[in-house]
């Protein structure tokens, strides 16, 4: 049994979570505040949420600095750290995988199993993501090698295991004749303004129509297939599923903590893949049109190199290799 640990906030965690427990030969139970991704098969634990009326002020949530949500006196907090105890006790999972939580993390050590932890870009170098990192036994990264958008600690860089891009999309070598003009692919964990409404109304002011991407997981992959061109903001789901159909693309850096999606911005445009990378914060007067004709320029057979199709897979050998290093250890 391996448990995965999903966090709520957008949707990237639980279509991650979705790709990887796929590829696994070991039955899978998510526990999230979240519902569980369209397809999930396995058992899925709702969990509390980890707020509520006493967490408008928290009171020492960071506990001095070395972890980053535990506030005192949380009623939710300790729902939710009893129910994951209590599936724990009674599942006695092989292994934990944690995306993302180092609370959820130290916790799943110190009932004694083993955590694979899933990387994120950014600069992780505070006191609460070393605790957690100093105490997984690999950081699963889904991206290729050599991109290396995650800083962490020395110590840590040993356990960094690129796997390659992981998105719900099948992956494909060709590029097919596309005619669905300018695309926008949102996400859903964005903070305060957002750059890709900004570039997108600037662009139809200018005449030229931009068309949002919604529907299921098969009417997205259609029509980023078609897109000349999609803009979408620098997430690693959204570039995985853009590499995924190989379409070229604008990518604006959204604000997030610990400067993820600008830290992952500036890796691709280091790495080079076919698309207008936007890595700081831009200025009110962007020239949004010259950013979309320089991206149609680009072909997205470029991003060959950028993902081989097979990340959940390699993932979930990873989780597999600890998980069977842990069951010989109980033996």
């Amino acid at each position: 049994m391996i448990g995965y640990y999903v966090h709520h906030r957008g949707s990237g965690h639980r279509h991650r979570a979705l790709a990887i427990a796929r590829e696994l030969d070991t039955p899978v139970t998510g526990l999230s505040s979240a519902l569980a991704p369209v397809g999930w098969t396995g058992e899925w634990i709702e969990l509390a949420p980890d707020t509520g009326p006493e967490t408008v002020h928290p009171v020492d949530p960071r506990a001095g600095g070395r972890l980053h949500w535990v506030p005192r006196g949380g009623t939710g907090l300790l729902a939710r750290m009893a129910a994951i105890s209590a599936w724990f006790v009674a599942a006695r999972p092989e292994a934990v995988v944690v995306d993302v939580s180092v609370e959820v993390a130290l916790l799943a050590r110190l009932h004694g199993i083993p955590v694979v932890t899933i990387g994120q870009p950014g600069d992780r170098r505070d006191p609460a993501h070393r605790l957690g990192y100093d105490i997984s036994e690999a950081i699963i990264a889904p991206w290729p090698a050599g991109l290396d958008p995650l800083i962490v600690d020395e110590p840590n860089t040993a356990k960094i295991r690129p796997v390659g891009t992981i998105a719900r999309i099948a992956s494909t070598d060709a590029t097919s004749a596309r005619r669905g003009g300018v695309a926008l692919l949102r996400g859903h964990g964005a903070f305060g303004t957002d750059p890709l409404s900004l570039a997108a109304d600037s662009l139809r002011r200018s005449g030229i129509p931009v068309t949002e991407i919604t529907g299921s997981v098969e009417q997205i992959s259609h029509s980023l297939r078609d897109a000349t061109v999609v803009i979408s903001h620098c997430g690693q789901n959204a570039v995985a599923e853009i590499a995924a159909t190989r379409t070229p693309a604008l990518l604006i850096a959204d604000d997030r903590p610990h400067d993820e999606q600008r830290h992952l911005a500036r890796a691709l445009e280091r790495f080079g893949v076919p698309a207008v990378v936007v890595a700081e914060a831009p200025s009110p007067d962007r020239d949004w049109a010259a950013d979309i004709e320089r991206a149609r320029r680009f072909d997205g057979i470029g991003w060959n190199r950028f993902t081989s199709g097979d990340g959940a897979a390699a993932a979930a050998a990873i989780i597999s290799e600890v998980a069977f290093a842990g069951r010989e250890a109980a033996i």
